[in-house]
């Protein structure tokens, strides 16, 4: 159970690493954008096969991957989807654009989450109004009971008063 919850863990399977082919691997790598310090991690995946990494097969691979990351539309999508920049791995005459449209996602995602948090809370708030109406309606029904006393008729006209000032809040909010 042990060896199962490590290998769950590692940066690639024993299939992975005894067929490895590592311009793949790189490739792949690449498009995600990761940092060449990934291929620390997948030689110590492989490691507990007895397979040893291919440098320049991983670093040719995730090159052309990194080409592929690195492009403008890609960056945007990164940014918008929230996940983190990683404009270092770039390329330095594609970072500009990079980082650029990355942040064009990045506030588009902002905008998102924004406007979906607005959307929670109106209906919420509608959650609300709803219950404060349905307690209007049961209010005006018990007001016109002719057998309430007084002071029950005091009560539950200060509670219709809370409950119409509250409803007139809410509409606001």
């Amino acid at each position: 159970m042990l060896a199962s919850s490590i290998a769950g863990c590692a940066s690639l399977s024993k299939d992975q690493c005894l067929n490895g082919n590592w311009q793949q691997i790189g490739f792949n790598d690449g498009l995600r954008g990761l940092t060449p310090q990934q291929l620390d991690e997948h030689a110590k995946a492989c490691a507990e096969y007895g397979v040893q990494t291919n440098f320049d097969q991983y670093m040719l691979g995730r090159s052309r991957g990194l080409l592929n990351y690195c492009q403008p539309q890609n960056a945007f999508n990164v940014g918008r989807a929230g996940q983190g920049e990683n404009v270092a791995a770039c390329p330095p005459n594609m970072q500009n654009d990079f980082v650029f449209e990355f942040r064009r996602g990045q506030e588009i995602n902002q905008m998102e989450s924004e406007l979906e948090s607005i959307r929670s809370r109106v209906v919420l708030n509608n959650s609300r109004i709803s219950r404060n109406d349905g307690r209007i309606y049961d209010i005006r029904n018990e007001l016109r009971r002719t057998d309430l006393s007084n002071d029950a008729r005091a009560a539950l006209l200060n509670e219709f008063r809370t409950h119409f000032i509250n409803r007139s809040e809410m509409r606001l909010s």
